[in-house]
C-alpha cells in the first residue's frame, strides 16, 4: 500500500477512536480504575498520535540519498511484516496506539497480547481497528497466556516484538526473542529522580513534582518517584509538596494485588529509614485504595536504587549539594526519565544533557510522553525507542540500495 493509503487508515482509526471514546473510557475505568476524565485524555493523546503519523510518516520513511563509492546509493525503509506487541494495563489504550500507529504507517501488521485485567478494553481496541481497516486484517487481538505468547514470539511469521512492562517481564521477553533472533524494543520500569536545587522556584517545583508522582494514581513507569532535594531548602519544599499531595486523599489502584504490593513496599521503606510524613496506611474495607503518601530520607536508601514503587508513594531524599543530588539520581539501576529544577537554565541544561543517566530528561517540568518526541530508557528501563521519527524506524528493514557502474 502507498503511504497515502496507510495515512487514510490512521485517520480512519482516529475517527473510530473518537466515536468509541465513551465506551473506551468506561471500560478503562471499570477494568483498572482510571478515572473517566484521565481515560478520555488518554484517548485524545492516541488520536493525536494517529494524526501525527498520518501526516509525517511518509517524510520519516523517505529514501535517504547517501554518498558512497558506488555510482549512486540510498537508504530505503521497508516494513518487516508481523510485529507482536505485549502491552500492560496501566495505559491500556495509549501503550498500544503509540506503537501501532507508527508500525502500521511503516507497512507492518500488528498482533496484540494485552494484560489480562484489560481484556475488555483490548477487544474494544480491536473493534476500532476493524472499523478503520475494513476487510484487511492489519491488527489482531489475541487473548492468550504467557506460554502461548512465547510460542507466538518464536513463530516464523513474527518478525519483531515490542514489550512494555516490568524489568522482570522484559528479561523473559528478551530471552525468548533472542533465542529466535527477533528484533525487540523494551520499555520497562523506572524510578525517576526529580532533583530540586536550592535556587529553584520551590512552590512551582513542589506542584509539578506532586503532579508527576500522582499521574495515573502513581501507576506509571515514567512517574516521578524519587524527589532529591538540597538539604538547605528541604523543609520548605516538603511543606509545599505535602500540601499538593493532600489534594488526593485515596488513589484507586488497579487491583487488590497491587494494593498489597504497595503496602509491603511502604513497610520496607520505613525499615530502610523512611519517616512517614503523610499517609502510609491502607484503608480497611472493600476496594483497592491507597492514600497519597510521603516519606522522608536523610540518606539515600538502597531499596530505591533497586525497586520501582508503583503507586501514590513519594520519597523525598536529602542531598548535600547539586553534585550529591546528581550522584543520588544516577544511583538507580533504572534510566527512564528524570527532571531537574533550577533557575540557572544554562547550567541546568548542561546537567540534564550530559550528566543525568536517563532516556528522557526535563528541565523545570515533568516527564510526559509526546507523539512527536522519542520515548524510551537505558539501563534496566529497556532499550529502543517509541514515538517520533526514531520510533517509526525501529521496526523497518533499513535497506541499503546501491547502483554500480
Amino acid at each position: 500500500e502507498s503511504f497515502a493509503e496507510r495515512g487514510k487508515v490512521l485517520l480512519a482509526l482516529a475517527k473510530s477512536l473518537t466515536e468509541a471514546k465513551a465506551n473506551l473510557a468506561r471500560s478503562m475505568t471499570l477494568e483498572m480504575g482510571k478515572n473517566e476524565s484521565e481515560a478520555k485524555l488518554e484517548i485524545d493523546k492516541c488520536i493525536l498520535a494517529c494524526e501525527f503519523y498520518a501526516e509525517n510518516g511518509e517524510k520519516f520513511l523517505a529514501n535517504q540519498k547517501t554518498e558512497s563509492n558506488y555510482k549512486s546509493s540510498f537508504v530505503s525503509f521497508q516494513p518487516l511484516g508481523v510485529v507482536l506487541c505485549i502491552m500492560p494495563w496501566n495505559f491500556p489504550l495509549w501503550q498500544v496506539i503509540r506503537f501501532a500507529a507508527p508500525a502500521l504507517m511503516a507497512g507492518n501488521v500488528v498482533l496484540l497480547k494485552h494484560a489480562d485485567i484489560t481484556a475488555g478494553t483490548a477487544e474494544l481496541i480491536e473493534e476500532c481497528f476493524q472499523k478503520a481497516t475494513g476487510p484487511r486484517k492489519l491488527f489482531q487481538n489475541t487473548h492468550v497466556d504467557h506460554e502461548v505468547c512465547e510460542k507466538m514470539i518464536q513463530h516464523p511469521f513474527v518478525q519483531g516484538v515490542t514489550f512494555t512492562g516490568s524489568s522482570r517481564g522484559g528479561r523473559e521477553v528478551a530471552k525468548a526473542s533472542a533465542s529466535a533472533l527477533k528484533k525487540t524494543v523494551l520499555e520497562l520500569g523506572g524510578s525517576d529522580p526529580y532533583i530540586v536545587l536550592a535556587d529553584a522556584d520551590i512552590a512551582k517545583a513542589a506542584k509539578i513534582c506532586a503532579t508527576a508522582r500522582l499521574v495515573n494514581c502513581g501507576q506509571s513507569c515514567v512517574a516521578g518517584k524519587r524527589f532529591i532535594v538540597e538539604k538547605s531548602i528541604a523543609e520548605k519544599f516538603t511543606q509545599n509538596f505535602i500540601e499538593e499531595m493532600k489534594m488526593i486523599k485515596l488513589a484507586p489502584l488497579a487491583s487488590k494485588k497491587f494494593q498489597k504490593q504497595i503496602i509491603e513496599q511502604v513497610e520496607k521503606l520505613k525499615a530502610a529509614g523512611g519517616k512517614v510524613l503523610l499517609g502510609g496506611t491502607a484503608p480497611v474495607g472493600a476496594g483497592a485504595f491507597y492514600p497519597a503518601t510521603v516519606l522522608q530520607f536523610e540518606k539515600n536508601p538502597e531499596i530505591l536504587e533497586t525497586e520501582e514503587v508503583f503507586g501514590p508513594v513519594a520519597s523525598i531524599i536529602w542531598a548535600l549539594d547539586a553534585a550529591d543530588a546528581m550522584n543520588i539520581a544516577n544511583s538507580t539501576r533504572y534510566g527512564l526519565g528524570a527532571a531537574l529544577f533550577t533557575s540557572d537554565i544554562k547550567k541546568g541544561l548542561e546537567w540534564i544533557e550530559k550528566d543525568l543517566e536517563s532516556g528522557f530528561v526535563v528541565l523545570n517540568d515533568q516527564v510526559k510522553s509526546d507523539p512527536r518526541l522519542p520515548f524510551g530508557g537505558i539501563k534496566e528501563s529497556g532499550y529502543g525507542r517509541e514515538l517520533g521519527i526514531f520510533g517509526i524506524h525501529e521496526f523497518v528493514n533499513t535497506k541499503t540500495v546501491v547502483v554500480g557502474g
